[in-house]
């Protein structure tokens, strides 16, 4: 879909990071001042962007597509004049091109992950890698949000991606993993991007 040249606003771009994730940043509820923080499954950079804006150490946004990571790059450069962003926030966000599953990152483990669109978008026979490779990349005691999406009784589980979830999955999934979670709600319809309202749900994990 990247090659094929995937606009703003299409498929599963949203055009700006999640609501509920301002939502938390605005609210103090979570902090990643200070922190060296990862995203996967960026794509063009949006919630990478909010992160460094909103004080974050470092933040990487990595993807399989090195055509995502020239888009985020791009997106980048323009929040500098249309979210006015700094341009010391503006160097402490990267973009890389690499697998998940076997990536190893420079400067070791992170403190802060976040993961929304990511986990939907692997085969199910996938999952356990995939919350075995965020135990890798996070530091014991590192934290973990995940916004959990799409939660639909009406999407045909053999159909993805995205493919659908639960919480319940996660739950296995992540706890299997080693992190413990701290807390869970569904996010209220307000602060979901347009036609996801009902389908998400929030959750903070603590690396074990």
């Amino acid at each position: 879909m990247w090659n094929a040249g995937l606009k703003p606003g299409e498929a599963f771009d949203a055009r700006d990071a999640s609501p509920m994730l301002k939502h938390l940043i605005e609210t103090g509820k979570i902090d990643v001042r200070g922190k060296r923080v990862l995203v996967p499954g960026c794509g063009r950079g949006y919630d990478v962007v909010a992160l460094v804006a909103a004080g974050a150490e470092a933040a990487v946004g990595l993807e399989l597509s090195d055509r995502a990571v020239e888009e985020a790059k791009i997106y980048l450069e323009e929040s500098k004049q249309r979210l006015n962003l700094s341009e010391d926030a503006a160097k402490r966000a990267s973009f890389l091109q690499g697998e998940f599953f076997s990536w190893e990152p420079e400067g070791g483990p992170f403190d802060w992950g976040y993961d929304y669109t990511f986990f939907c978008a692997m085969h199910p026979t996938m999952r356990e890698g995939q919350t075995k490779s965020w135990a890798r990349v996070l530091k014991a005691g590192g934290e973990l949000v995940t916004l959990i999406f799409p939660v639909s009784a009406e999407m045909d589980p053999n159909q993805g991606p995205p493919w659908p979830v639960t919480p319940e999955m996660y739950q296995e999934h992540f706890g299997g993993a080693g992190f413990a979670l701290e807390q869970m709600n569904s996010v209220p319809p307000e602060l979901s991007h347009k036609g996801r309202e009902g389908k998400e749900f929030l959750a903070f994990w603590r690396r074990q």
